[in-house]
């Protein structure tokens, strides 16, 4: 079982992407999320050939609003994994990814972080895609542009996430034993 935690400003896609993922479905207006929203969902997974197996996926869908600030940090704890999703269209929403990710690692050192450009479906596009190649890059975290409203790259993103946090997770055991 993985816990995944959403993290990113209000507004940037990350209950959409996680809707997209689970139910296959987007919604056009936009409702905050208050506090968290919790979904689980099975994946099958293979991590070599042949092997197939089943992880269960906890998602976290947390506030992005500035005044749920403490609230988060107590969620984050415990996380296998985390995608932090910034708004192509606002560049403030990828100015701030620096203080998401300096918050989670803090709570939750040990986790896989994915970095995620969504909306990119979108014609009035501001932050170019180099802008989050080079934060991957700095950061040493995976980087992809989705777009949940499209579907674009999303399923890819959360196997990704889940892939990279079970082999994080066989490594850090592979090293405790």
């Amino acid at each position: 079982m993985l816990k995944m935690v959403a993290l990113g400003d209000g507004a940037v896609g990350k209950t959409s992407c996680i809707m997209r993922y689970t139910q296959n479905s987007f919604g056009e207006s936009y409702k905050a999320t208050i506090g968290t929203n919790i979904a689980v969902k099975d994946v099958e997974i293979e991590l070599r050939p042949g092997e197939p197996s089943v992880a269960q996926v906890v998602l976290w869908d947390l506030a992005g609003q500035p005044t749920y600030k403490d609230l988060r940090s107590r969620y984050m704890v415990g996380a296998s994994v985390a995608f932090l999703v910034y708004d192509v269209t606002r560049p403030p929403t990828f100015l701030n990814v620096a203080s998401w990710y300096d918050n989670f690692v803090s709570v939750s050192p040990e986790a896989v972080l994915i970095l995620v450009a969504n909306k990119v479906d979108r014609d009035d596009r501001i932050v170019p895609p180099e802008a989050g190649e080079m934060v991957s890059r700095w950061r040493n975290i995976e980087y992809i542009e989705t777009s949940a409203k499209t579907g674009e790259n999303i399923e890819q993103m959360f196997t990704k996430c889940v892939e990279t946090a079970i082999r994080n997770e066989e490594a850090r055991l592979g090293r405790e034993l």
